[in-house]
């Protein structure tokens, strides 16, 4: 999966982590190029997927014609789980195939203390923003999507697997394939930095389906902001601890909300 955007005259410090050595980067070889780099993301999500509807078909074979959507199946969380960690293992063998450690490539090495703070100065910031936004123009705060799945999950038994879905695998896994393989792979082409930034982030917000319009602009402000900060920190370690924030957030509020309590 080679591709004509490889570009070894880019410096590797635009897609990689000051807490590794520059010279140690440089001396492996190119990472994936754009093309090749959309083809191992597409082919994680692919994998996970087949995965997961082979799962659901022969669970619930004889009765297809039941199957609940998703917001009513109480089983989401567990197929969520299982396609994140099907993506970030296909994406760290393709690391692998390049002949880079899979956590160097991924981004996935220890952010400094400065930048962590940084980062939660500055996602307090925009979150404060969005939640100004939200109530201007009369949204709520929590959408129908985290209600619906949060109560399905209770009822069914199963809220510590949401919890983990949500809290857990969201975070990790969408961080690894977003702020890790792609920006690694597209920051590194002709495509740079700035466009890597814009482009992950339309792809990350337009990736969250289950929202409306206004859902996925929220999605791309703070897809643009883990971006940024990726590029800042040289480490998706960041973004992971930074969405992980958000999610146990979302998801209190979920339960209060659901609880009646506000």
């Amino acid at each position: 999966m080679s591709s004509i955007d490889d570009n070894p005259a880019v410096s590797l410090a635009t897609g990689g982590a000051p807490a590794a050595s520059p010279a140690a980067e440089q001396a492996l070889p190119p990472p994936w190029g754009f093309f090749s780099t959309l083809g191992w993301a597409l082919l994680a999500f692919a994998i996970g997927a087949a995965i997961i509807s082979a799962g659901v078909v022969w669970a619930n074979w004889g009765r297809l014609d039941e199957l609940a959507d998703t917001a009513e199946d109480p089983w989401f969380a567990l197929q969520f789980i299982v396609i994140n960690l099907v993506q970030v293992a296909v994406l760290a063998a393709a690391a692998r195939l390049r002949r880079w450690p899979a956590g160097l490539y991924l981004g996935l090495v220890r952010p400094r203390g400065r930048d962590v703070a940084h980062g939660i100065a500055a996602l307090a910031v925009t979150m404060v923003a969005l939640e100004i936004l939200t109530h201007l123009v009369g949204r709520e705060s929590v959408t129908p999507f985290q209600t619906d799945t949060y109560r399905v999950a209770q009822v069914a038994g199963l809220l510590p697997l949401l919890w983990i879905a949500f809290v857990v695998a969201a975070p990790v896994g969408e961080e690894i394939v977003f702020r890790g393989f792609v920006f690694r792979g597209w920051a590194h082409s002709r495509l740079g930095v700035p466009g890597t930034i814009l482009l992950t982030s339309l792809v990350f917000s337009a990736a969250h389906t289950q929202y409306d319009w206004f859902g996925t602009l929220q999605t791309f402000c703070i897809g643009a902001l883990f971006a940024w900060l990726r590029w800042r920190s040289g480490t998706a370690v960041v973004t992971i601890l930074l969405h992980t924030l958000i999610n146990f957030t979302s998801t209190v509020w979920t339960a209060i909300k659901v609880a009646g309590l506000a």
